[in-house]
């Protein structure tokens, strides 16, 4: 389908979309990019993040202990402890299986399954057309790629941000006052482990370094993870668009009638290329979304009760609970969102086999369509282990629990 030149400037345009998902997948011990003879020292770095935020979390418990009957303050924490556990459990999923990861969004950058397409391999006058509108369709879903990459990464390093440069300006800030019994806050809710060396000690910056670590798992592999899958995902979607398309044009007059046949068998083996393509995506995704899932179930109770403390006693805890909840929900929505939109794609494979003019057709070719249209009625979503599917029916499930969990939280903190 494309020249040698075609694929190195299809590899180059499309790396560029996603550059800042290798990036921050870089940052955190994982690399998503091509082999190298680092790649195997550098998940050392992995390793010693995961180390760090473990025992990042330990200044959760004491903040835990220390809160007493204060239910914002451990709502908060809890929040955050189990943000930071989700980003451990993922990063050190990725840290075993990025070659899988690496291979898929290697496909998805070259646009494999469409270079092995047969009908480009033939003489049939209807290869320009379908190259043309073949790209239009892959243009489109890797522009929605980027836009929703980049925005929630920007949603992530605005809270991020926000929790750091929060805890140390006004630590500088009492530092440099001298206000006596200072107790410095952390990046993390949490209580420091070294509180009686003092601010001007090398334990300070310890405690500020775990907490680091801590925020930095929490949102940067939140965007590696997901954000591959998103990545994934939306290939998948556009390579069933281009799936319906090929349908929907085998009985195009550019297409010649004795060759008919050829061309839906050729759209055949497309379809069961696309259907192995996306099941390796699940079977990649499956289990681990578990944990996603079930974080999801728990953190938006925490912060939609954050939220309501705030809007009454401060506003500052209300803004920054705006800010993770407008993060954790960009986030989500490249999960659920993105998989319903491919189940919804591969619904319109039946009706684009319908679309085209079979009716003029031999009886082998409406046989062979047929067929296609009964193996396209099996529904399909994206699998969160054996518990449940990813969809929007999910996601609206996860949000109503958690206006429960809200108000169960709610009712307990009034007098």
């Amino acid at each position: 389908m494309y020249s040698v030149t075609e694929i190195k400037e299809l590899r180059v345009r499309n790396h560029w979309r996603i550059r800042e998902l290798k990036r921050v997948s870089f940052m955190i011990g994982i690399n998503l990019n091509a082999r190298t003879k680092y790649k195997k020292w550098w998940k050392i770095i992995n390793i010693l993040i995961i180390i760090a935020s473990c025992i990042a979390l330990y200044p959760h418990w004491l903040m835990i202990k220390q809160a007493q009957d204060d239910i914002p303050l451990i709502a908060e924490t809890y929040t955050t402890a189990l943000q930071t556990t989700t980003g451990l459990i993922k990063m050190a999923y990725m840290l075993f299986t990025q070659h899988r990861f690496h291979k898929l969004l290697r496909k998805a950058e070259t646009h494999e399954l469409l270079q092995r397409i047969e009908i480009f391999q033939t003489g049939m006058p209807i290869k320009a057309t379908l190259k043309k509108d073949i790209n239009a369709i892959m243009e489109i879903n890797w522009k929605q790629t980027w836009r929703q990459l980049l925005f929630s990464l920007g949603s992530c390093i605005c809270i991020m941000s926000n929790y750091f440069f929060s805890a140390f300006f006004k630590n500088l800030y009492n530092h440099l006052q001298g206000t006596p019994n200072y107790v410095y806050i952390l990046p993390f809710p949490g209580y420091p482990m070294f509180l009686h060396k003092g601010m001007s000690s090398p334990y300070y910056a310890m405690d500020m370094f775990f907490g680091a670590c801590s925020i930095m798992v929490a949102g940067m592999s939140a965007i590696s993870f997901q954000g591959s899958f998103m990545v994934l995902c939306k290939h998948s979607c556009g390579l069933v668009q281009v799936l319906c398309l090929l349908l929907e044009r085998s009985t195009s007059n550019l297409v010649p009638k004795p060759q008919r046949m050829e061309y839906l068998r050729y759209c055949i083996v497309q379809h069961q290329r696309t259907l192995e393509f996306i099941s390796e995506v699940n079977q990649l995704f499956r289990h681990i979304c578990l944990s996603q899932f079930l974080h999801g179930l728990a953190i938006y109770g925490f912060v939609l009760f954050e939220m309501n403390f705030g809007l009454k006693s401060n506003k500052i805890t209300f803004i920054r609970m705006l800010m993770y909840l407008c993060a954790a929900t960009s986030c989500d929505c490249m999960h659920y969102v993105n998989g319903q939109f491919l189940a919804n794609e591969l619904e319109k494979v039946p009706l684009a086999c319908y679309s085209c003019e079979w009716y003029h057709e031999t009886d082998a070719f409406k046989k062979t369509l047929k067929m296609i249209i009964m193996r396209s009625n099996k529904e399909f979503y994206f699998q969160i282990s054996w518990f449940t599917v990813m969809s929007l029916a999910t996601l609206m499930g996860i949000f109503k629990a958690s206006g429960s969990y809200f108000i169960l939280l709610r009712d307990i903190d009034e007098p």
